[in-house]
């Protein structure tokens, strides 16, 4: 029963009821210790920076058969393994050169698979992969392998193609690389290649910003610039258009790269504003002297191979006690 409440001057009256309520006695209440969540967020930040396989700059000590000749190095990038516009026989006689050839070595930068995946914006390019980014991944793992096991392999960098895999929860050099012994710049950075006497600095990336179509190293040296002023050579990929240039500034020689693609058939970048035949097959190859400070940038393995077996027969003729031309 209400209680009776008069509520004006004339007497008029209104009851009032009791105000229905519900008891919660059991009722969790819960506790949003910031403190408590930092510390385990620290925890986990240290726990991921353990377990990360990549790093931002590494040391490579390098050893040839031949001591006192160049060592070559094959700059991979963009070989979109598992597309159907994919030059196999182009990118598998590059491969097989360094992987057969004394003195010569690879690094990576990138899209070495295509990658694509059904979820991304990106997913269309599927229709070009005939066989699943987890085949794909299989396959450059082996390629991977072998040039790692034969001491072949001095640094990989990273790829948005590879990263594709990040929309489920994975990154490609955590799941697929993590087991190589050569580093894994999986943001690029910087390796320090020691060979001989000498100690060549090279930045890698497999983007940067400052694209141009006209001087198509640009963003290779942007990134030197902005990022490495100390390297020797910088090497951007992505834009699938071939580069190198050879220029000094501030009293140093250095080299640019843009490395090209395995992909000629490729349909992105002339729709793009990129042209079709400016479409070159990568692989450009450096060579670095052990005993004086000098990188000769070559177009590709073949222009490396003739150069090794140049730098061979002025070698051999220099120990016959011959009159060799001097470097």
């Amino acid at each position: 029963m209400g209680e009776r409440l008069v509520i004006n001057s004339r007497g008029d009256e209104r009851v009032i009821y009791p105000q229905e309520t519900t008891q919660f006695p059991e009722k969790k209440i819960p506790v949003v210790d910031e403190e408590s969540i930092l510390r385990h967020l620290s925890e986990a930040r240290k726990l991921y920076k353990e377990m990360a396989v990549g790093q931002r700059e590494a040391t490579v000590n390098l050893e040839t058969q031949h001591p006192d000749l160049p060592a070559f190095v094959w700059l991979w990038c963009d070989s979109h393994l598992g597309s159907v516009h994919t030059d196999y026989e182009a990118f598998l006689k590059d491969y097989n050169a360094v992987m057969e050839t004394p003195n010569f070595f690879a690094i990576s930068n990138g899209d070495l698979i295509d990658g694509f995946m059904v979820n991304g914006g990106a997913a269309p390019g599927t229709y070009e992969d005939p066989i699943n980014p987890e085949q794909q991944a299989l396959l450059i793992q082996r390629l991977y392998k072998k040039l790692d096991e034969s001491g072949k392999l001095i640094v990989s960098s990273w790829g948005n193609h590879s990263n594709f895999i990040t929309t489920s929860g994975y990154s490609f050099e955590g799941t697929w690389l993590r087991d190589l012994k050569a580093p894994i710049l999986n943001c690029g950075g910087l390796v320090k290649i020691r060979y001989g006497e000498q100690e060549y600095k090279l930045a890698i990336t497999h983007y940067f910003w400052s694209r141009s179509h006209l001087n198509l190293t640009l963003a290779a040296k942007r990134f030197m610039e902005h990022e490495y002023p100390e390297a020797d050579i910088s090497f951007t990929a992505h834009s699938h258009l071939k580069s190198i240039e050879k220029f000094r500034k501030g009293g140093r020689d250095l080299v640019a790269i843009s490395g090209g693609s395995y992909k000629p058939d490729d349909v992105f970048v002339p729709t793009h504003g990129g042209g079709y035949r400016n479409l070159a097959i990568g692989g450009v190859v450096l060579a670095l002297y052990p005993h004086e400070k000098n990188v000769i940038p070559l177009w590709n393995i073949e222009e490396g191979l003739r150069f090794f077996e140049a730098e061979k027969g002025i070698e051999e003729i220099r120990k016959g006690g011959g009159n060799a031309p001097k470097r």
